[in-house]
């Protein structure tokens, strides 16, 4: 069983990762960086970025996202560390503190669904300050300016997030608790006590992983379904966003 649950659990990742990977390579190429940084007053968003203030420029909305996403990047790997010293030292730990594991996989969906959310509104915020300065921009720095928002969070972003916690985070949590754990548990309860934790635990990850890959994927092509429909606009040089944006 440990070796048919292993064989499935590493087919699972490789077909998300393709998957994923075809997400990505849509409209890639994007290049070039932000000239901008005129200031404009906007008011909070309840979700909004840390960093992000009332007074802001381009190029401090794009910093402020990147650095939202490292910083729950860190926030979910430090957790999954405090998961592992809990309960990934043996079958032992893992019965004692039984919620450990589950709680990261719940906690680690949570986090990643409000940054998402925190970003999509960061990223209104963007194309709109850059609405405001557009008429007065030659268009080539307009669409600078949108290559760099591409290029900052649909490339770099997310595809780092992707590759730290849906990745090699997951990666670790099947290493530490799947071939560690559960290797451990045939040696400490009967065999079909410990066959039937490793299916539990199995599903668990898959369940979890499964549903991560879904949000990280549909956030990344929603970022990108926007970004395209507020480049068109402006190229077209339409500088209301109400209804790209949905407002």
């Amino acid at each position: 069983m440990n070796r048919t649950h292993r064989i499935a659990m590493c087919g699972i990742a490789a077909v998300m990762a393709l998957a994923l990977a075809g997400c990505a390579g849509v409209g890639q190429g994007a290049n070039g960086d932000s000239s901008v940084s005129q200031q404009s007053d906007s008011a909070p968003q309840k979700n909004e970025t840390p960093g992000i203030t009332e007074t802001t420029s381009l190029d401090g909305i794009i910093d402020a996202i990147t650095k939202d996403f490292e910083t729950t990047q860190a926030d979910i790997s430090a957790d999954l560390e405090s998961a592992k010293a809990k309960a990934g030292g043996s079958y032992a730990d893992y019965t004692a503190n039984s919620d450990a594991l589950t709680s990261w996989i719940d906690d680690t969906q949570g986090k990643t669904e409000a940054l998402i959310a925190r970003t999509s509104d960061s990223a209104a915020k963007y194309y709109k300050l850059l609405a405001q300065q557009a008429p007065s921009m030659d268009y080539r720095d307009v669409d600078d300016a949108m290559k760099a928002f591409y290029r900052a969070v649909y490339d770099d972003a997310f595809s780092g997030f992707y590759r730290a916690v849906y990745t090699d985070g997951y990666k670790d949590v099947y290493r530490t608790f799947y071939d560690g754990v559960m290797k451990d548990a045939y040696d400490a309860v009967p065999y079909a006590e410990a066959s039937d934790a490793q299916s539990a635990m199995y599903r668990a990850i898959s369940d979890g992983q499964s549903d991560l890959y879904r949000t990280i994927s549909d956030a990344q092509s929603d970022t990108y379904r926007t970004h395209s429909d507020v480049a068109s606009e402006f190229y077209n040089k339409n500088y209301d966003l109400s209804k790209v944006l949905d407002e």
